[in-house]
């Protein structure tokens, strides 16, 4: 074999590479194609679903913004209670001090008559109204021990019928 045979061997080789390559080439070519294509159309798809939800955000803001301006204006029109509130807050703790006041001012009196009354008392009968003032305090103080210490059964073991 001469140096003629193994180039044209070496050549036809080469050839027949190239052939098998260039198959593989347009074999992954196309692949890359069809995968392009697919690509595209998903790209559309998006875009399509996109332009869609950009109106659909864009009418979901325009609702937010509709309900908060809505509740902006229902809470300024809650100031003026809030405001009355304040005020009736304001007058019954004046109403509560002044109460609270008089309730001590009319003790301090209802204490110096009872000391009076007691340094008179030697000298003469109480005054009706401490009669029945003791009376009240009486009752007032049973209440309170009947409701600390419930009544009880003077046989707790007797049973009804017997």
């Amino acid at each position: 074999m001469g140096n003629q045979e193994i180039l044209a061997w070496s050549a036809a080789i080469a050839a027949v590479a190239f052939v098998f390559l260039c198959g593989f080439l347009i074999a992954l070519l196309r692949t890359a194609r069809q995968s392009l294509l697919a690509a595209e159309s998903t790209l559309k798809e998006v875009k399509g679903t996109v332009e869609e939800l950009r109106g659909e955000v864009g009418k979901l803001a325009s609702c937010v913004n509709d309900a908060a301006f809505d509740v902006k204006d229902k809470l300024q029109s809650t100031d003026p209670l809030f405001a009355a509130i304040q005020d009736v807050g304001a007058i019954l703790s004046d109403v509560t001090g002044t109460a609270r006041k008089a309730a001590r001012k009319w003790t301090e009196k209802l204490q110096k008559q009872a000391e009076s009354a007691v340094e008179h008392a030697a000298e003469s009968t109480p005054p009706q109204w401490l009669k029945w003032a003791a009376i009240g305090s009486r009752i007032a103080i049973g209440l309170k021990k009947g409701k600390e210490y419930p009544a009880k059964r003077p046989y707790p073991r007797a049973k009804e019928g017997y």
